[in-house]
């Protein structure tokens, strides 16, 4: 494998977000702890040859035009609620089968939801994408590494 295992990561991220749904990204920059969101938000967390978390955050209507895209339709309610967390679910499922085909193993941990604001910090520092859906929701994809493990 050549090249960086967190950037191998960020872009099967991207990759993985882009198969899924349509988006306009804007270019990766370092943040801090704490992150707040303060709409809907999912983590799924990272272990093996990378360590770390990744977090979809947005505004309502990021998930609701990701339950468009890849349903068919507008979900609402618990549906809408439910669906965050199988929407992380997915992407980081198809960012681990990506990032497997490069050689580099790691495994998901299940999905766990946030609504409302909610302040997240345990990192250092972290790689942000905002990205805009094309109904004008913002949303953004953090990634918080913790290690990685890989042999290059």
């Amino acid at each position: 494998m050549s090249g960086s295992p967190i950037t191998a990561l960020l872009n099967s991220v991207l990759t993985s977000i882009h198969e899924l749904v349509t988006i306009e990204t804007e270019k990766p920059i370092t943040i801090q702890a704490p992150l707040v969101q303060t709409d809907y938000g999912v983590l799924v967390g990272l272990v093996g040859a990378v360590k770390g978390r990744l977090f979809i955050l947005g505004e309502i209507g990021v998930f609701v035009q990701a339950g468009v895209a890849m349903y068919g339709m507008e979900i609402s309610g618990e549906m809408l609620e439910s669906f965050v967390g199988e929407f992380g679910n997915s992407v980081a499922g198809h960012t681990a089968t990506r990032l497997y085909n490069l050689g580099i193993s790691i495994d998901i941990t299940p999905p766990t939801t946030m609504q409302g604001q909610v302040k997240l910090g345990g990192f250092a520092t972290a790689i942000q994408v905002p990205f805009r859906m094309l109904n004008g929701s913002q949303g953004q994809l953090v990634l918080a590494v913790e290690e990685a493990n890989v042999e290059a």
